[in-house]
C-alpha cells in the first residue's frame, strides 16, 4: 500500500526532528558485530536507497534477506523503495537522518551504503560502530584520513566490510587473475587506464543564487558534514554531485576503483610513492578538471616485482594508439574504457569499465585475442571461487567469517591510491606520498586536503 508524504512525516518526520544542532549521540558497542546462522535471515540497513542503492540492496532482498530500515533524504525515494519491499519486509521503517536510524534500530546486522562520496565514512563509521557489517559503494571515502579511520574502526569492531567494486564478483575478471598470476606477459612495470568520464559538470565555477528546495528533499541532510551552501537545481542533487569538491571525487573516483582494480589485484600494487597531474584542462576552486592525466609512482614488491608507472587518463584522453598496435589491429581504435599492462612478454588489455573484457598479445603477435580464446590461456587452472555478485560475496562472508573478496585489505590501498590522485588534480607538482604516515612530504597545501572538518552536529563516533 501506498504511503503519501502526511503518513510518511507523521512516521518518520519525528525521528528527523529529534536532532538538534548538537547532533546525535549513541553509545558504542565494543562486542562486535552480531553473527548469523546459516538460514537465519540477516536484519539489512540501508542508507541511500535509489540508482545503485536499489541495485545493492535489491540483491539482499532477492537473497531472502530483512529489509529493516532505509534511510534517504529525499522522501521520494524512500516510499519507492518502501512499496518494493512491501511485500517480504511489511515492517520496513524509513528514515531520513541515518543517525537516526541508528539510535532507533537495535537490531541492524549490515548496512549498505550508497550515497554521494563526502557521506561515505561517517556513515560507515556509524554503521561499525553499532556493531554491523558494511557494504559501500567505491569510493570507500572521500578522503584519504577517512580511509585510514575506517580501516582501524572495521578492525576494532570486528565487522566485515566489503568496497562495491563490482566487477571483483564477474567471473571473466577472476579468471583474468588466474591467468595474470601465471606470469604469462612477464614483469609489468608500465600500466595506463583511461576512462570517458565525466559525464556529469566539472570544471566549473559554484553558480550564483539559490533555488527552492523540493518539498520531498532535505537539503540540510543532503549536505551533512559539509559546508553550507545554497540549493541550486540540477547542479548537486541528484547525480551532478560527483564533480564538486566538497561532495565528490570526480572522475578517478568515481571510476578509479573500478578500473584501477585489475592492475592492483594482479600486480600487488599497494599506496602509491609519488603523484603529478602531468596534464589536464583548466582548474577550479571548487570542482575537478574536465580532463586530465595523472602520473602514479608504485613502489617494487619484492624482487620479482618492478617500479610500477601508472598513467591516468579522464575527460576522454586516451593514451596513444602507438602503445597498443595490437589492439588497434583487432579492436579498429583505443577502446572508450580501458586498463592497459604493459610487459616484457606481451600486452594486456580490460575493454570495459568493470574488467569483463579482457585481449591478450604475446611478444611477436600483431593482434590482440579475446584472452579465453587465447591457446596459452586454456589450460590455466582455475583457482579462484566463483561467486553470484559482489553483494552476495559479501552476505555470504557475513556468514562464513572469511574475508570478502574486496575487503579493508583491498579497499585500503585502492581508495586512498584513488584519492592521493585526487589530490593531485587539485594541488600542482610532484607530489610525494608517505602511505605508512599518511601524510605528503613537505607539501602542507596537500596535507590540508588530507582530511576534513565536519561542520557543527556531525562527527564519525555513532
Amino acid at each position: 500500500m501506498r504511503q503519501t508524504r502526511r503518513e510518511f512525516l507523521a512516521a518518520a518526520g519525528l525521528c528527523a526532528g529529534a536532532i538538534g544542532s548538537a547532533g546525535c549521540r549513541s553509545f558504542f558497542r565494543p562486542s562486535g558485530a552480531r553473527r548469523k546462522r546459516v538460514g537465519e535471515r540477516l536484519n539489512i540497513g540501508v542508507i541511500g536507497v535509489g540508482g545503485c542503492g536499489q541495485v545493492n540492496w535489491s540483491a539482499a532482498y532477492e537473497a531472502g534477506e530483512n529489509i529493516a530500515a532505509m534511510c534517504d533524504v529525499d522522501e521520494t525515494a524512500l516510499l519507492t523503495g518502501r512499496e518494493k519491499v512491501a511485500t517480504a519486509c511489511p515492517g520496513v521503517r524509513l528514515y531520513k537522518d541515518f543517525r537516526v536510524m541508528f539510535d532507533a534500530e537495535k537490531g541492524l546486522d549490515a548496512v549498505f551504503i550508497s550515497t554521494p562520496d563526502h557521506g561515505h565514512g561517517m556513515q560507515a563509521a556509524w554503521a561499525m560502530g553499532h556493531g554491523c557489517h558494511v557494504y559501500v559503494e567505491p569510493p570507500l571515502a572521500r578522503t584519504l584520513h577517512e580511509v585510514r579511520f575506517l580501516q582501524e574502526k572495521a578492525r576494532a569492531c570486528g565487522v566485515v566490510t566489503q568496497l562495491g567494486d563490482q566487477g571483483s564478483a564477474a567471473p571473466e575478471f577472476r579468471r583474468a587473475l588466474e591467468v595474470l598470476a601465471t606470469g604469462l606477459i612477464g614483469k609489468v612495470s608500465e600500466v595506463h587506464v583511461w576512462t570517458g568520464r565525466p559525464v556529469w559538470p566539472q570544471g566549473v565555477n559554484r553558480p550564483e543564487g539559490s533555488d527552492p528546495v523540493p518539498a520531498a528533499l532535505d537539503w540540510d541532510l543532503w549536505l551533512g558534514g559539509a559546508p553550507v551552501r545554497p540549493f541550486k537545481s540540477k547542479v548537486y542533487h541528484r547525480f551532478n554531485w560527483r564533480g564538486w569538491h566538497d561532495f565528490g571525487t570526480g572522475a578517478l573516483g568515481d571510476a578509479g576503483c573500478h578500473l584501477m582494480n585489475l592492475p592492483f589485484r594482479a600486480l600487488g600494487l599497494e599506496g602509491p610513492v609519488s603523484v603529478e597531474a602531468e596534464d589536464s584542462t583548466e582548474r577550479f576552486s571548487e570542482t575537478y578538471p574536465k580532463a586530465s592525466k595523472v602520473r602514479f609512482g608504485f613502489a617494487a614488491r619484492g624482487k620479482q616485482r618492478p617500479p610500477v608507472t601508472l598513467w591516468w587518463y579522464d575527460g576522454n584522453w586516451k593514451p596513444s594508439p602507438e602503445l597498443m598496435p595490437q589492439v588497434v589491429a583487432t579492436l579498429g581504435q583505443v577502446p572508450a574504457a580501458g586498463c592497459l599492462l604493459v610487459g616484457e612478454q606481451g600486452v594486456w588489455l580490460a575493454a570495459d569499465d568493470l574488467g569483463t573484457r579482457h585481449y591478450l598479445a604475446l611478444r611477436g603477435e600483431g593482434r590482440a585475442t579475446d584472452f579465453e580464446k587465447h591457446e596459452a590461456c586454456k589450460a590455466v587452472p582455475e583457482t579462484l571461487p566463483r561467486v553470484r555478485g559482489q553483494q552476495r560475496d559479501f552476505l555470504d562472508a557475513i556468514r562464513s567469517g572469511a574475508a570478502p573478496f574486496s575487503g579493508m585489505a583491498h579497499a585500503v590501498p585502492l581508495t586512498e591510491s584513488v584519492l592521493v590522485g585526487c589530490v593531485a588534480q587539485r594541488v600542482r607538482g610532484r607530489l610525494e606520498w608517505n602511505s605508512r604516515k599518511g601524510r605528503f612530504t613537505k607539501n602542507a597545501g596537500a596535507n590540508l586536503l588530507v582530511t576534513q572538518e565536519l561542520r557543527d552536529g556531525w562527527s564519525y563516533l555513532g
